[in-house]
């Protein structure tokens, strides 16, 4: 008498896909692990933008760039968008000339060449690509 073979997947089998699905899943990860940094780096440089121009509508209804950030709360729903690594307002200095506002990134610290650690520098004229 001849005995049927029960279909399904052995437990080695089984153990094989899982490894393999946990090594696809591990690398997944890696890769997207940076992402929310890039995306907060993206955020910064968005936002300094938005508030490069709400600081020249103010030199334009003024006569003169604010003395911080805070005179331009009104077009931002009363509160200036603040760096998305420090949660701090970005640094504002009002020049002879005009202005500096500058995020220094993940790192926080002066310097940076690679996103997220680049630093983010923005004038009265615009945000300042260095070529960094």
């Amino acid at each position: 008498m001849q005995r049927k073979r029960n279909r399904g997947f052995t437990l080695v089998e089984l153990m094989v896909v899982i490894v393999i699905l946990g090594i696809i899943g591990t690398v997944a990860f890696v890769f997207v692990m940076d992402k929310p940094d890039k995306a907060k780096w993206e955020k910064a440089r968005t936002e300094m933008g938005e508030v490069v121009k709400a600081l020249n509508m103010y030199n334009l209804d003024n006569g003169e760039y604010p003395d911080s950030l805070d005179a331009i709360a009104d077009r931002f729903n009363n509160k200036v968008p603040s760096d998305p690594f420090s949660k701090q307002p970005y640094g504002y200095e009002r020049t002879a000339t005009g202005f500096t506002l500058v995020c220094l990134g993940k790192d926080m610290a002066e310097g940076g060449a690679e996103v997220p650690d680049k630093d983010i520098r923005a004038t009265e004229k615009g945000l300042v690509d260095e070529g960094k």
